[in-house]
């Protein structure tokens, strides 16, 4: 075994030990908040799911790494190469499997909020090309070679032609970038009409942002792919594709988990202030909705004014209670000249009827 650590290998174990946990711990808060609210759904299960098919993922580039992935040929033992692209495989194959969850997690939640047809076969549709994207490739790298040992030990069997994993590895490109940016783009649209408060906003943004990074990671790992046909430090090169293709399913579950942590963002001070500067205004506003022109607070359904200027208590019974209809309840105001009025009018509605009782000192 290779413990040689430096240049893409390093990196790649670095990152994706980095992002499994990271992962781990974004999603134990997304199923903590949504088992409080009782709301734990199929996007939540699914988004399990890519976790697990992530971290089998990463086991695998980084036991790929410990077996020569990263290093330069001359620093390999006879049996690194064997080792480094057994492990390269299952990396590709579990890789491609976390795609097709994550993204459904994604789209599933954005299903559940939208009313439009329109984004939901829009979504649907890219639940179908993720699926078909992740069969194609994944059936591509096991057939590649005959027996399937043969894709890490050549005297096992025979291989096709390197052209048919590059021709795939693009496929799945395309795939994961046009799906990428859909799931970024599209929330703007469905949310457009909405009223936000800055909170909400700053989540949605946060989303966006990330999955605009996920799909750059994607662009950025199709230069690489040329590796493949590459002999001279093969494990060396197909380093660099292992790095982006973690990069991408790690910030597909952070940015695809992050709206399910906006309860937390009342723990961040900055936030915490505006949110509660916010909803100080919106109370202040629904208090004063509920005060009338004297200065009284009431239910809005339990008072109303007629065109001279009496107050009217009204009171339904079954809403407030009759306790809070007697005459001790009733609205004193001094009106024209010294005139005293004190007025109760008490309205009971049972079966289409109605009695009333209006006294006047």
């Amino acid at each position: 075994m290779t413990t040689r650590l430096d240049g893409p290998g390093l990196t790649l174990f670095v990152i994706s030990v980095v992002l499994v946990i990271l992962s781990w711990i974004t999603v134990a808060l997304r199923l903590t908040i949504r088992r409080n609210i009782k709301g734990i759904g199929a996007d939540d299960w699914l988004m399990v799911a890519g976790l697990v098919f992530y971290t089998i993922a990463t086991a695998s580039t980084i036991l790929a790494v410990l077996n020569g992935v990263g290093t330069r040929d001359q620093y390999l033992t006879d049996d690194d190469p064997q080792e480094g692209k057994k492990w390269f495989m299952f990396f590709q194959i579990f890789y491609v499997l976390s795609t097709v969850p994550i993204k459904s997690s994604i789209c599933v939640a954005l299903i559940r909020i939208t009313t439009r047809k329109l984004f939901k076969w829009i979504l649907y549709g890219i639940i179908f090309f993720t699926i078909v994207g992740c069969l194609v490739t994944d059936i591509a790298v096991l057939s590649w070679c005959q027996p399937i040992s043969a894709t890490w030990d050549p005297s096992a069997g025979s291989c096709a032609d390197k052209s048919v994993i590059i021709n795939v590895s693009y496929f799945i490109s395309v795939i994961s970038i046009l799906t990428d940016w859909v799931c970024a783009i599209l929330p703007a649209f469905i949310l457009w009409n909405v009223q936000l408060r800055y909170r909400v906003k700053l989540s949605v943004a946060i989303v966006l942002g990330l999955g605009f990074v996920a799909s750059t990671a994607t662009i950025v790992r199709i230069r690489y792919l040329v590796y493949y046909s590459i002999s001279e430090d093969y494990l060396y090169n197909i380093a660099n594709i292992a790095i982006w293709s973690i990069v991408e399913s790690g910030l597909g579950i952070v940015a695809g988990s992050m709206a399910t942590l906006r309860p937390l963002l009342k723990y961040i001070p900055f936030l915490r202030t505006l949110s509660s500067s916010g909803d100080s205004k919106s109370k202040s506003k629904s208090r004063s909705k509920k005060t009338s022109r004297f200065g009284l607070r009431y239910n809005q359904n339990s008072i109303r004014m007629d065109e001279v200027g009496d107050v009217k208590t009204t009171c339904r019974a079954g809403e407030n209670g009759w306790d809070n209809c007697s005459d001790d309840a009733s609205q004193k105001h001094i009106l024209r000249d010294t005139t005293i009025v004190v007025t109760s009018h008490v309205v009971q509605e049972t079966g289409g009827r109605s009695q009333q009782n209006l006294e006047q000192v």
